[in-house]
């Protein structure tokens, strides 16, 4: 649905009545306004709190965060092996009342469920810098190190004596958090033994230095001449223009990169790549390219550091193409061009190795910039089920990829590789087919759950934005989600509904760069309400923070309360910068030029001036007119040209004017909601064909799924399983009378008699690992490495011939769930035919005794003898480390479908 701009005539010969797109009743000088605030065009009013634009390069700010009274001492709490969330079930913490003598003297149990305290008993205020005792028994898993060698914990965790690193406390109270796969490195977090089993620390809590006094202005001296300036009769768009001008000049490194933010000094490919996109590939192209060019490793794009082990656990490195073509096309370099062309190539000939799903014309990986796994995704889902997931976001990026390859390849005058052809349509025709939720109106955010996978119900709205600018959404698709798409008072949220009891960071969060895409394409499907609201949320923000932070909290607007936080975030800046370029003046970057299809609101009245703006072998100052989404004229240098378009062929100084037909924009529904939270996954008790749902809550409804396929719902918390001749799962999902649905538990699995294969590693090659020192543990498993068992073969008989799915039981200690680039790749080869890759994550840091299973390959094996191989091939299974590419097979797992 690409908005292509056209001239519609004299504005005489038109009848326009200059209306508000929201409210007749709302002020001239109103641009958007709601219950919880008003954007004004010099200010904005938050209840007592106001920021005012003095000048363009003046902002001043009397905002104070709502986290400034003292914390409660009431403190919610969880224990931690291995900087795991694995003390407690679902659903339970730990409470204490600090400064209370019982609470400070009581010694909790791991794994213990508590007495709660009620919280409406204490309203006691925490002093500064109160010093908190903690007390934790760990004599069960030390007594169960002795007797077994391992300790299973309340989770069903697994932690063997000899990777046992460490006891952590995560929690509610400042300097605590609930970042647990971040506390290996928390060393004042970290408890130790006393000498009798019981594990204690003494913490600091409310402490003084924790929250930077609230910023009350922001001033530049003077404008940057490095960029285009803008100017209005908006005094405060013009403002925060400039705010965000300085910031992303503030993330200029020294070796002419961009890094992501002031807190954020590395250059990381999906930060650095949806800034060129919404404004450095037209803002500043050379240090676009040069930032580009640093995420590129032996001809291919790196994945940052990232679940499991980065790629292909995460996998949207490929937004990198969708920069990489935006700097050709505003600059013409076709030297850039080619270089990029082949990088792009062999990136994506990786991923279809790795990556791609046949079956579902999808590729799998994580959410787009949503790879802190406990924000966005159910407790029990680790790195691999989260590769073996299939999402909006990253889907959308790589359709866009493959349209990008081909236009590519035709300004190139070259044949893209034939394994490409209709990749684009695939990709997108699969995503509306398997994500669209029909009676929601909206995506969902993932297919996830395994072989039979299930769509969550939640959606990801950078992945639904990108979907409506890159037209995979067909055109009522792209106008439904943007109207029924539930957003909250404060912006659009990165994910809709929430997860309870998870700080904000991606959870219950407005990231500006996000509500900047989204404010794009509601701007291309011209729905006025819905980019009023979005383009207010980003105003506000930015005038009372007196930054372009990171993000704030969706549920209450403030940029405190958040896991993590940065200011002068680089994609929060050029976000700004592209409604200014791409919305007002309604630039689209083209091969032969730029195309003009301004989309314009009546707050945004009066003449809004680029100056300066470099393009090719060009200079232009433009000048938009009016207000409206027609054009009734587009001159240039005092010529007025048929179609609203700059060739890419003019080069010196020239004059673009746009003057508007003031016509009224009609009104869309727009789905303005408050902030819903998900229910509780189930907790399952599993007896033989039974499967009750212990947490089961009166008044909601329990979705009941098999093999993916929904069934009759049940009528009592426990359901009974007829025992299939399949192999089989089953899916359980809980909805609110909200019609607000949660997360599916861990799919319950149901394998026939006689299915299940299984080949013991140890049995096809030499056993044995320097990395487990007991030599007898050691002798489980068989080490792989890029030069170490590159090839595992073996025999396997089927009774039938047919599909079977085949994964791996192995450990990977290479390095923390959370990030690093370690993760082990093999493919799998079937009667010599390549079926997949297996892929197995990173499990903890020296943990080489923790297992747990790769992802499943579907194969076809014939009746009788098969031969299987486990083989390390180049270049597809290189990962993003290069060297460390390691696991240690335990054994070989084949099921019959």
């Amino acid at each position: 649905m690409t908005k292509k701009s056209y001239l519609i005539g004299s504005i005489a010969a038109l009848s326009i009545a200059a209306t508000s797109c929201n409210d007749n009743s709302v002020p001239a000088d109103v641009f958007s306004q709601c219950q919880e605030y008003t954007v004004y065009n010099n200010r904005v009013v938050q209840g007592e709190f106001t920021a005012t634009a003095v000048s363009p390069t003046e902002i001043q700010t009397n905002y104070k965060s709502l986290v400034t009274s003292g914390a409660s001492s009431l403190v919610n709490f969880r224990f931690s092996i291995n900087s795991r969330d694995n003390e407690l079930p679902q659903g339970f913490s730990h409470t204490a009342l600090i400064g209370d003598s019982v609470s400070d003297n009581h010694i909790f149990t791991f794994g213990e469920i508590t007495e709660q305290i009620d919280p409406n008993a204490t309203g006691t205020e925490l002093p500064k810098d109160a010093q908190w005792t903690i007390r934790v028994d760990m004599r069960p898993m030390l007594d169960s190190f002795k007797a077994n060698g391992h300790f299973v914990t309340a989770t069903g965790d697994s932690i063997y004596a000899d990777d046992f690193k460490g006891v952590w406390i995560a929690g509610s109270v400042d300097p605590l958090s609930w970042d647990f796969e971040n506390l290996y490195g928390k060393h004042d977090r970290k408890l130790q033994d006393r000498g009798d089993g019981i594990f204690e620390v003494t913490l600091t809590v409310n402490p003084t230095t924790d929250r930077p006094a609230d910023i009350t202005e922001w001033k530049m001296d003077s404008m940057l001449n490095c960029f285009p300036t803008y100017k209005s009769d908006q005094l405060l768009v013009d403002a925060v223009y400039n705010m965000s001008l300085e910031c992303i000049k503030s993330n200029v490194r020294p070796d002419n990169t961009y890094r992501a933010g002031a807190a954020w000094d590395g250059v990381w490919t999906r930060d650095v790549s949806y800034s060129i996109y919404l404004a450095l590939a037209y803002l500043d192209p050379q240090n676009a390219i040069n930032s580009l060019r640093a995420k590129v490793k032996n001809g291919r794009i790196i994945q940052d550091t990232g679940t499991g082990g980065a790629w292909p656990v995460s996998s949207d490195r490929i937004v990198w193409a969708v920069a990489a073509w935006e700097i050709y096309k505003t600059t013409g370099d076709r030297q850039w061009l080619a270089e990029a062309y082949d990088i792009i190539v062999a990136s994506l000939k990786d991923d279809m190795q790795v990556v791609w799903d046949n079956q579902y014309r999808l590729m799998h990986g994580e959410q787009s910039y949503l790879d802190w796994r406990e924000q966005t995704y159910p407790r029990w889902m680790q790195p691999k089920d989260i590769y073996e997931s299939m999402c909006l976001g990253t889907n959308v990026v790589f359709a866009r990829a493959f349209d990008i390859v081909e236009e590519m390849a035709d300004e190139l005058d070259v044949e893209q590789p034939a394994e490409f052809d209709g990749m684009n349509d695939a990709i997108a025709n699969s995503i509306n087919k398997n994500l669209w939720l029909e009676d929601r109106g909206y995506y969902s955010e993932y297919l996830y759950g395994g072989i039979y996978p299930i769509q969550s119900q939640a959606t990801d709205n950078l992945g639904q934005a990108l979907s409506v600018i890159f037209d995979v959404a067909t055109d009522e698709m792209a106008r439904t989600l943007i109207s029924r798409t539930p957003v909250v008072a404060f912006g659009t949220s990165s994910v809709y509904p929430q997860l309870v009891n998870i700080k904000p960071y991606h959870n219950d969060a407005v990231w500006p760069f996000v509500q900047s895409y989204w404010n794009l394409a509601a701007a291309q499907v011209e729905n006025i309400d819905a980019f009023n609201a979005g383009f207010g949320a980003v105003l506000r923000a930015a005038a009372l923070f007196g930054t372009q932070k990171e993000l704030f909290v969706a549920s209450n607007g403030d940029y405190r309360g958040t896991a993590v936080n940065s200011d002068k975030m680089l994609w929060s800046s050029t976000g700004y910068v592209s409604a200014l370029f791409r919305v007002f003046a309604g630039m689209e970057f083209e091969t032969e030029g730029i195309d003009f299809s301004p989309f314009v609101p009546v707050a945004i009245s009066g003449d809004k001036v680029i100056s300066n703006f470099r393009y090719r072998d060009a200079v232009l100052d433009i000048t938009v007119k009016g207000t409206g989404s027609q054009i009734a004229s587009f001159e240039i240098d005092g010529a007025v040209c048929d179609e609203p378009h700059f060739p890419a062929t003019m080069t010196g100084n020239h004059s673009i004017v746009i003057t508007m037909a003031n016509n009224t924009i009609a009104s869309q529904p727009r789905n303005a909601a408050t902030q819903e939270w998900m229910p509780a996954t189930p907790i399952i008790n599993r007896q033989d064909n039974s499967l009750e749902v212990t947490n089961h809550t009166e008044g909601l409804t329990y979705e009941y799924f098999v093999n993916g396929v929904k069934q009759e719902n049940p009528e009592s918390n426990v359901i009974t399983v007829n025992q299939p001749d399949v192999f089989s799962t089953v899916d359980i999902v809980p909805v609110n009378a909200k019609n607000i649905a949660g997360f599916t538990m861990q799919p319950a699995e149901y394998i026939p008699e006689g299915a299940l294969t299984i080949v013991q590693a140890e049995k096809i090659a030499q056993p044995g690992t320097a990395f487990i020192a007991d030599k007898k543990k050691a002798r489980r498993f068989v080490e792989i490495t890029t030069k170490k068992n590159t090839a595992l073969s073996f025999k396997v008989n089927a009774d039938y011939e047919g599909t079977y799915f085949v994964d791996v039981r192995y450990a990977n200690g290479s390095g923390p769930i959370n990030t690093e680039n370690k993760c082990a790749i093999r493919t799998l080869v079937a009667n010599g035919e390549q079926a997949g890759a297996l892929v197995m994550p990173q499990r903890g840091i020296d943990e080489w005794l923790s297992t747990g299973f790769s992802n499943r390959v579907a194969v076809h094996l014939n009746e009788g003898e098969n031969t299987l191989s486990i083989e390390y091939l180049t270049p597809q299974n290189i990962n993003m480390n290069g060297d460390v590419n390691t696991a240690l097979i335990d054994y070989i797992r084949i099921i019959r479908k």
